[in-house]
């Protein structure tokens, strides 16, 4: 009983933690107003999420791919050119273009996925370029000029505002309901599934798991992620261009997820917390001075993350004396053997 009640009061305080920051967060546009600062937040919601996708694929799976950029502005104009040459409604064009996406990448990456490592980045590589050249050379697609979405009243019907804050709270529903989709995928069959792959591809498929079929399902949940991420861009910036799929913007979908951890759910949020503030305050401040210091600070950042902190910002924290003094001090969370029994005992008394 003695356990219970500690395991319940564990609960009860990382639930009132989660709490209370999320209230912070949806507080902030009523103590933030400006502009500038809010579309940092907004950045940072939707390249977070476009991390997560890429860390469902590359740190989940072990497929690292460099063409989430690709997935991305394929979305983007899925969703745009639906709207603008049909008129259809832009949350109606998101889920089509989610759907274009999922099936663009799943017929293409079907028959790479007899290519491990370095061979498979090279394939994801190839595919954003293909994709890229072809949208410049399409007059369908708009060519190197884009295509832009009409403009008007504010409208929820339309995600259509003058405002940010809309778009905030809109970017962190995104975020939010993204996390929780790939929280349950860690936890579930389909994560131990992919996590075995990752470890070991051959040993995965000697105790009966089918390393082809989760991969496609995780190529085409994370391109259909990164399709609905091109879709609240291109309603944010009510325009596209192929310059969205360069191959740097792939890079920097890479990026929070490493810095982060990508062996965590949470890593591409922690590390896009930090990235994003970063690199548009550099941006802002430096740009004249050296162009494409951003991209500069990433290429640093993550070689100094390599060498110095492999798993990450969490992977740090998770054996910190930071961590074990929140754990004692507030959230009171009792040993691992105990928390063990207590779902032990809950999962017997679910059986019976």
């Amino acid at each position: 009983m003695d356990s219970k009640k500690a395991v319940r009061t564990y609960h009860r305080n990382l639930t009132v933690l989660v709490s209370l920051i999320l209230l912070i967060v949806v507080l902030i546009p009523t103590m933030v107003k400006s502009p500038y600062i809010l579309n940092i937040f907004v950045l940072v919601f939707y390249m977070s999420t476009l991390s997560m996708a890429w860390n469902l694929l590359g740190g989940m799976t072990g497929q690292n791919s460099l063409g989430h950029a690709a997935y991305m502005g394929l979305g983007a104009y899925a969703c745009c050119l639906l709207v603008v040459k049909t008129g259809a409604n832009p949350w109606l064009a998101a889920v089509f273009g989610m759907v274009v996406v999922g099936l663009v990448a799943g017929i293409v990456f079907y028959p790479c996925f007899i290519l491990r490592g370095p061979y498979f980045t090279l394939v994801s590589i190839a595919f954003g370029e293909s994709i890229r050249q072809v949208i410049i050379n399409s007059e369908f697609f708009g060519r190197a000029s884009g295509v832009g979405l009409p403009f008007g009243g504010d409208s929820w019907a339309h995600l259509r505002f003058a405002s940010k804050v809309p778009y905030y709270y809109v970017g962190l529903a995104m975020m939010i309901g993204v996390y929780l989709v790939m929280k349950k995928i860690d936890r579930s069959k389909m994560g131990f599934a992919l996590k075995t792959i990752r470890e070991d591809e051959d040993a995965a498929a000697a105790i009966g798991i089918n390393p082809t079929k989760y991969k496609i399902m995780a190529v085409v949940i994370s391109a259909m992620v990164a399709g609905l991420v091109g879709f609240f861009y291109a309603c944010y910036i009510r325009y596209i261009d192929p310059e969205l799929m360069i191959q740097a913007k792939s890079t920097e979908s890479v990026l929070p997820a490493v810095v982060g951890g990508a062996a965590f759910v949470e890593g591409p949020i922690v590390g896009g917390l930090l990235m994003i503030p970063l690199s548009e305050y550099l941006r802002a401040n430096f740009s004249s001075i050296l162009p494409g210091i951003n991209m500069l600070m990433y290429a640093v950042v993550l070689l100094a993350v390599i060498r110095f902190r492999p798993t990450g910002i969490l992977g740090w924290y998770m054996n910190s004396k930071t961590k074990k003094l929140i754990d004692e001090k507030i959230l009171k969370k009792p040993p691992i053997e105990v928390l063990e029994e207590v779902e032990m005992m809950g999962c017997q008394k679910k059986e019976a």
